[in-house]
């Protein structure tokens, strides 16, 4: 099999590294009580700049599983894999790879029912709001990149 060239090892600095300035800028935003009571003040961020890099680094942990699975797909099956599992969800391809982890496929459907969500968004009048699923960007961030870095070092160890 002939090398494969990939840019996956940037898309997943770009995931971490949004997904580290967002928790910064959240821990930023949140100052004790002036009185010192139990809790926080949280700032109010107009520009939303925690929550645009949390979108980052969860479309961005997306690009960096398909790409690694494309990547360890193709060096396990080759053109098999592009022909049979290209167009299959993340949950497929990691069966196929050989992850059943439960956890790590639950994981990685949530991963991709958030990330089709942000990407295709459907906006929803406000009265029909409870119908829409939600998401706080924040969390689904830390659990994306979370997940692509689990499922990079099984397959890292499986190959």
């Amino acid at each position: 099999m002939t090398a494969l060239l990939t840019n996956a090892h940037v898309y997943r600095a770009v995931a971490e590294e949004a997904l580290a300035e967002a928790v910064r800028l959240d821990a930023a935003a949140k100052q004790p009580k002036p009185d010192g009571s139990p809790g926080f003040v949280i700032q109010w961020d107009p520009e939303r700049k925690s929550f645009k890099n949390s979108l980052i680094a969860i479309a961005f942990s997306g690009i960096y599983l398909e790409a690694i699975l494309f990547v360890h797909g193709t060096f396990r099956m080759g053109k098999d894999w592009e022909k049979n599992f290209d167009r299959k969800l993340y949950e497929e391809k990691l069966k196929a790879l050989g992850i059943t982890d439960e956890v790590l496929l639950a994981a990685a459907k949530r991963l991709r029912e958030v990330r089709n969500d942000l990407i295709h968004e459907k906006a929803r009048p406000l009265d029909n709001i409870a119908l829409s699923k939600s998401f706080w960007a924040q969390t689904e961030a830390s659990a994306s990149v979370t997940l692509v870095q689990t499922i990079a070092a099984k397959l890292a160890g499986a190959a």
